[in-house]
């Protein structure tokens, strides 16, 4: 039974599929699904926009409103509404989280509806608010069927440590196994076990990674483990 509704049910069972490289319902030819697939050479030595190095901006505002209007962001082709960052620069916290959750569409905003209230308790309980962080997520849209793939993350995160870079907070509370994956060494695994760093072009932040409030709304006796992260990220925090 789905906690969220029908329409969670089948986002799942789609990404399933897809994981399982069924694309098609039907097909009038016969296929040798054993057969291994093989990429064009020019294909392999062609990569995509996103691939490619591009130029930053290298403000804030500007990288806001190059992320409001570029064409050629990975996620581009993955939905029409974009999710933005929210928040200060050099804030305290910095809180990053892998993409958008389909209340969030409604909302335009990031970590909207019942995980939204619980990430807003989370944040009362370190004695901060949204208006006094710097919120964003790796992917500005949410991925076909709710999945970010390896290669999805490691472009992803590429841009995201700009962002970090040029935001400039003092620590950084990551949310989720996927965007812990994307930004600390090694994909280390989410546990509250005291500060680590991300890397950035400008060198590193103190970070932590907990789970994701919609992780935690399924296992809520995870919020033992997210509470003591969150007092790992302020301990000592620089005022």
């Amino acid at each position: 039974m789905y906690e969220n509704g029908p329409a969670a049910a089948v986002e799942s069972l789609m990404a399933w599929w897809a994981l399982a490289g069924v694309d098609h319902a039907v097909s009038e030819m016969p296929v040798n699904w054993l057969r291994p697939v093989v990429t064009p050479t020019a294909l392999r030595q062609s990569p995509s926009p996103a691939q490619q190095e591009i130029s930053l901006p290298d403000t804030l505002d500007r990288f806001h409103a190059w992320l409001a209007t570029e064409k050629t962001l990975h996620e581009g082709g993955w939905g029409n509404q974009r999710i933005l960052p929210s928040g200060i620069q050099n804030a305290a916290v910095m809180v990053v989280c892998d993409m958008p959750d389909p209340a969030d569409g409604e909302s335009g905003a990031l970590l909207s509806g019942d995980a939204g209230l619980l990430f807003d308790a989370m944040l009362a309980a370190i004695g901060m608010t949204r208006q006094n962080i710097y919120l964003a997520s790796l992917s500005l849209t949410r991925a076909p069927g709710g999945m970010l793939h390896d290669q999805d993350m490691q472009l992803l995160a590429t841009r995201m440590r700009h962002q970090i870079a040029l935001a400039a907070p003092r620590r950084i509370l990551l949310l989720g196994d996927k965007t812990n994956r994307a930004l600390l060494a090694a994909g280390l695994p989410v546990r509250p076990s005291g500060l680590q760093s991300v890397n950035h072009p400008g060198g590193t932040v103190p970070a932590i990674a907990s789970r994701h409030p919609r992780s935690l709304l399924r296992f809520p006796e995870e919020k033992a483990n997210s509470w003591r992260a969150l007092q790992y990220l302020i301990e000592d925090l620089p005022s």
